[in-house]
């Protein structure tokens, strides 16, 4: 059986050099873990250089230090920059970093907005760009953002995040038509996950725990995503075995994008 039947392995990764933006902590620290764990070199970024120093190393010789504001072009430029400095190339890029601001309507303002679309949308374009041309260097380039599925459906109270994220899929497209076929890029879009970050709603309400049970009755494989399940996804459409697929927008959802 070849690797690519047996499924994800210990040193499937070897050799690749792969940049997780927003990698400190939460979905991205666990991005980070499991690619260092699959063998690929891993660069981590985040804004603050200590917690990048702790993860690197606590993840070892596989992991080098990225640090960086990426909430304009020219931090993302200095960000990919350092990677590339120290990997010595680009294989993989992986477009993590977001923000997750809960506010309606009337209490979204224009610095709410900015910055959200600033980390969630301008960071993917301008590290895509600038990544451009270390991925296409490496012959088997990869985009990877993520997304969500509030890219793919509407909901209340996150109306600048909905935005953000459905820009996010649709510049994954443009992407994968533009980069073709030298750089396959892919979006991740997962529901709400089992984590700190995906509790954040909860805690807003009265009985977080409550909430939390009625947000799981009402998915149809009755739980939350753990990150494990959403990690996954990333290490597939960054293997061989999604090697045809571009442009995709992959729902990591529990099906409830599908329908109700």
């Amino acid at each position: 059986m070849t690797k690519a039947e047996s499924g994800s392995q210990d040193g499937e990764f070897v050799d690749q050099r792969v940049l997780i933006t927003g990698s400190t902590r939460g979905m991205g620290a666990a991005l980070a873990r499991r690619f260092a764990g699959l063998g690929a070199r891993v660069a981590v970024n985040g804004r603050d250089a200590d917690q990048v120093a702790a993860l690197v190393a606590a993840l070892g010789a596989n992991a080098v230090p990225a640090p960086g504001d990426l909430s304009d072009a020219a931090g993302c430029a200095q960000v990919v920059e350092r990677a590339l400095a120290q990997l010595g190339g680009l294989d993989i890029l992986i477009n993590n970093a977001g923000v997750f601001p809960i506010a309606s309507m009337a209490d979204t303002d224009e610095a709410l907005w900015d910055n959200t679309f600033d980390v969630n949308l301008k960071a993917a374009f301008f590290c895509s760009r600038a990544a451009q041309p270390a991925l296409q260097a490496s012959g088997q380039g990869v985009i990877i953002n993520h997304g969500s599925i509030a890219g793919l459906i509407g909901l209340a109270n996150v109306a600048a995040y909905c935005a953000s994220k459905g820009a996010v899929v649709h510049l994954t497209r443009a992407l994968a038509m533009e980069l073709a076929p030298a750089i396959r890029v892919n979006c991740v879009c997962p529901a709400t996950v089992d984590n700190d970050m995906g509790w954040t709603a909860f805690r807003r309400s009265e009985d977080p725990d409550a909430a939390h049970a009625a947000f799981v009755a009402g998915s149809k494989l009755q739980r939350m995503a753990t990150e494990a399940d959403v990690v996954e996804a990333f290490v597939y459409l960054a293997s061989p075995r999604a090697g045809f697929l571009t442009g995709v927008a992959l729902p990591v959802d529990g099906g409830r994008s599908a329908g109700i």
